[in-house]
Order: structure tokens, then C-alpha cells, then sequence
């Protein structure tokens, strides 16, 4: 204990400079908690999608409509287990930055298309079945925007609009589901098929895409193969793909993400690097007769190593510890705005205070040698 006032005092000598140093560290640890989670939460949605799972889709694009009259044509095909059609009903309800992913689905068909992939009860599948304006929520969605069961929203889907020319579709929440933490079929709202079939203006009788359940990954290829061949002449010409296969071309769409985040953390830890490091230099030369008196008193060499290695570690980690709780704070508001759906995962504290851990021995390398070097006789001179 007799060492925390000393390592505690080293850290606010100069206050003004302390400080200036503690919020730049911040603001890097706030940087690179952002950055790991977006980076993360990506790396999460392609490992959670399942090989066993196709995606059929316009040759087009993925909002180009099929008929749904593909649907017993693509289940007949030896190897396919369920097929479940989807009308994308994403889109915006109450204000410019509130955003909710959505899918128009038959319940019965999509419960045994994903199986246990989502973790929607019997008793959720039926309360969307019996209304035809339910939709079920996700639980992330719902305290993200503050909605419960019961509650009537206006969705206004990107690609779809209504016969009537209203501008919203009115949505009753009938559940809210546990969002799956390793499964992408798991966030967002899904609403009855028939409604959104009947109600639309154009295209009554299509569906946007087809999820294909077959009974062995490693049969998806040639399936996939065989449904894209069921429409090879037709205008409706169709590309099958599995669903990993689907969320990596959405990565790959963004860009490099990845490898932008390890360079960006990269450069603002080099630049810390430097900047901590000088500011910690700094300080062992205008503390040289300090740790003369110290040595006098009778504090070894490595005493006084580890002091300094302790001012530096506590003053990263007091930084980074900071920095990321601030940055579990923003993290949900700034995929809010940019309308980002994947949860963060893997250990960020932990290899944010690794870092920080490192960053602080780098840092304190050259005061502690300097100070096991200092001679008494030398520093007490002045010289």
C-alpha cells in the first residue's frame, strides 16, 4: 500500500497535461470500441449463417418479384426439406432515423423453413397466424425504441406500397421474441404474408426471395443448381446461393471493413504510442532528483522500475476503461444511425485493456531503465 500515494501523485504532477493525456487516451479506447464492435457484430452475422439454408432470388436483384408459383416447383426438387417465401417489409415508422428490418412470411411455412433458428415460441407463431396484422418483434428492436406488445406502429416499407395510397401499413405487436445472440434469422419483425399481399399495389402473387431448407450442406451446390435451372428460361431467371455465401457478398458490398478498422487502430495507437511516451519522458527528467532522494531513502532499483510501470498501467488502463465503457454506451446509438443490425461480440474489454496493457509497458520502458541507471551522486548535482 505504501506505493499508491507515490504512484498516485506521479500520475497528477502536472494536472493540466494529465489531463489533455487521459482524454486523447479516452477518445482512442471510445474509437476502438465503436470500430471492434461494428467490426465484430460483421464477422458475427457471416458466422452465424447456416450452410443448410438457400437463398433463391431474381437474377435481377434481390427486390426484383418472383412468382410465388416457383414455390411447389423448388420443394418437389430431391434434397429441399421446406421452402418458405419472403416479401421484404423493412422500413422506417415513426421518424427518419427509426428503422425496423422486416419480412412479410406464412408462419407455418417459415417456422419449419429456420426450425429452431429463431427463438420465437408455438405460442408467438400462432398469435401472428391469427392476426393479420401482427407482427412479431424482436426483443433488441423493442427496447431500442421503447415498444411493447400491444402497441399499433406505421411501418413504411422501402419497396412496398399500398393499393389503397395510404402512406404507412399499420402493424399490432402480438410478441416480442428473445433476439437470437448467434442466429441472423433472429432480429427484426415478421409480419403475415397475407397481409402484405393483399394490401400492396403491385406485384400481388410474387415474393421477393425463397428460403430453402435442404437436408444436407453439402448437397446445396447442386441443389441450387437444380432450382436456378427450373427458371433458367423464363423471365423470372433466378440465383440460388446459401445463406453464408449471401451475408459474405453483403460484407464484401461495405468493403474491407475489417482491414479500414485494423488500419485506422493502428495509426491512433502508433500516434499514442508516441505521444504517451514522450509526455512519460518528460516526466521521469523533471522527476530525476525525486528518484535520487527515493534511492537515497533506500528504494532499489526495482522498486522504483516497478513504480513507474504502475503509474504508467494504471493511467492506461483508468483511459481505457473509460473509453470503452463510453463506447458500450454509443455503440447502440451509432448502429442506430447507420441502420446496422449485428451484435457485437467476442471479448473487446478484454482486448481493449490488453492494449492498454501493452501500450503502458512500451511506454514506461525507457523512464524505468533511465531510473535503474540514475546515479545519486550524478542527479542530486544537477548533471
Amino acid at each position: 500500500m505504501k506505493f499508491l500515494p507515490l504512484v498516485w501523485a506521479g500520475m497528477w504532477r502536472r494536472p493540466g497535461r494529465a489531463v489533455l493525456t487521459l482524454v486523447s487516451m479516452v477518445c482512442a479506447f471510445l474509437l476502438f470500441g465503436v470500430l471492434q464492435g461494428f467490426s465484430a457484430g460483421l464477422d458475427r452475422l457471416v458466422a452465424a449463417a447456416h450452410a443448410d439454408v438457400l437463398v433463391t432470388q431474381s437474377q435481377v436483384s434481390e427486390i426484383d418479384p418472383l412468382p410465388v408459383s416457383l414455390q411447389p416447383q423448388i420443394a418437389a426438387l430431391p434434397g429441399v426439406k421446406a421452402v418458405a417465401k419472403v416479401v421484404f417489409m423493412g422500413g422506417r415508422f415513426r421518424g427518419p432515423n427509426e428503422f425496423i428490418p422486416a419480412s412479410a412470411i406464412d408462419p407455418a411455412e417459415l417456422r419449419v423453413a429456420l426450425g429452431d433458428r429463431t427463438k420465437i415460441t408455438p405460442d408467438q407463431w400462432t398469435a401472428l397466424a391469427r392476426d393479420r396484422a401482427g407482427a412479431l418483434l424482436s426483443a433488441d428492436f423493442a427496447r431500442m425504441y421503447g415498444l411493447k406488445v400491444g402497441d399499433r406502429i406505421p411501418l413504411k416499407p422501402n419497396f412496398l406500397q399500398r393499393r389503397d395510397g395510404a402512406a404507412s401499413w399499420p402493424v399490432d405487436i402480438v410478441g416480442i421474441y428473445p433476439e437470437s445472440a448467434t442466429e441472423q434469422f433472429g432480429r427484426g419483425a415478421f409480419l403475415n404474408y397475407a397481409y402484405a399481399d393483399e394490401g400492396r399495389a403491385a406485384d400481388a402473387g410474387t415474393a421477393h426471395v425463397f428460403y430453402v431448407r435442404v437436408d444436407d450442406p453439402a448437397h446445396a451446390n447442386q441443389i441450387a443448381a437444380a432450382i436456378d435451372r427450373l427458371s433458367q428460361n423464363s423471365p423470372h431467371a433466378t440465383r440460388t446461393f446459401s445463406q453464408r455465401q449471401l451475408a459474405l457478398a453483403s460484407i464484401s458490398s461495405i468493403g474491407q471493413v475489417g482491414l479500414a478498422v485494423r488500419l485506422i487502430m493502428g495509426a491512433v495507437f502508433f500516434a499514442l504510442l508516441f505521444s504517451v511516451g514522450a509526455v512519460m519522458i518528460q516526466s521521469a527528467r523533471e522527476r530525476t532528483g525525486e528518484v535520487a532522494i527515493l534511492k537515497t531513502l533506500g528504494f532499489a532499483d526495482a522498486s522504483l522500475t516497478a513504480l513507474i510501470v504502475a503509474e504508467t498501467l494504471a493511467f492506461c488502463l483508468i483511459a481505457a476503461a473509460a473509453g470503452l465503457a463510453l463506447s458500450a454506451v454509443l455503440y447502440p446509438a451509432v448502429m442506430k444511425a447507420l441502420q446496422f443490425n449485428g451484435l457485437p461480440s467476442g471479448p473487446t474489454l478484454w482486448v481493449g485493456l490488453a492494449l492498454a496493457t501493452l501500450l503502458a509497458l512500451a511506454t514506461a520502458a525507457v523512464p524505468a531503465w533511465r531510473a535503474s541507471r540514475l546515479s545519486i551522486v550524478d542527479a542530486l548535482a544537477g548533471r
